[in-house]
C-alpha cells in the first residue's frame, strides 16, 4: 500500500524527528523506499548549515512540491510531507496529488498547538530559532 503523511506542527514540536522515526518504522533501513519532504532542505547550504530566506520560502515550497509530486509518479512506498502546514491551504495540493495517484493519505498533528507552556519549550528547542512570539502567532492562525 502506497501511503502518504502530512505532518503539521508549530517549529519546534518534533515534526523532523517524528517524520524520520516514521520513516524509520515504515520504510525500513532502505531509503529507496521513501522520502522526507521538508521545504526546510532548500535552505540548507553546502556547508550544511541552515539559513532562512523570507524571499525564497515560495519557491522552495515549490520545490518540495515538485519533489513531492516526482516521488508520487515514482511509487515510491512511503512519501512523508515535514512541514508546519498551519493552514489547510498549505497542503491541499500534497493531498490531491497523493490521492490522484492512489496513495492513502494521512494528516498527523505533532505537538500540542495551543498549550502555551508548550509554545514556550517549542521556542527554545526548535532547530532555526523561531522566536515564541512567531510560535504562537502560527499557533493562534492554525486551521483545524
Amino acid at each position: 500500500m502506497k501511503q502518504v503523511f502530512i505532518l503539521r506542527g508549530l517549529p519546534g514540536s518534533g515534526k523532523s524527528y517524528y517524520a524520520q522515526s516514521l520513516a524509520d518504522e515504515l520504510g525500513g533501513v532502505d531509503e529507496s523506499q521513501y522520502l522526507i519532504c521538508s521545504t526546510d532542505d532548500y535552505f540548507i547550504n553546502e556547508q550544511g548549515e541552515y539559513h532562512f530566506d523570507k524571499f525564497k520560502l515560495s519557491q522552495f515550497h515549490n520545490l518540495n512540491l515538485a519533489r513531492f509530486i516526482n516521488a508520487l509518479a515514482q511509487n515510491m512506498p512511503l512519501v512523508i510531507v515535514d512541514n508546519t502546514n498551519i493552514k489547510k491551504w498549505e497542503f491541499i495540493a500534497y493531498s490531491q496529488a497523493a490521492i490522484a495517484l492512489g496513495y492513502q493519505v494521512k494528516e498527523v498533528i505533532v505537538g500540542e498547538v495551543k498549550d502555551k507552556s508548550m509554545q514556550h519549550l517549542y521556542a527554545k528547542r526548535n532547530s532555526h530559532n523561531v522566536p515564541l512570539k512567531t510560535i504562537s502567532k502560527m499557533a493562534y492562525m492554525f486551521e483545524w
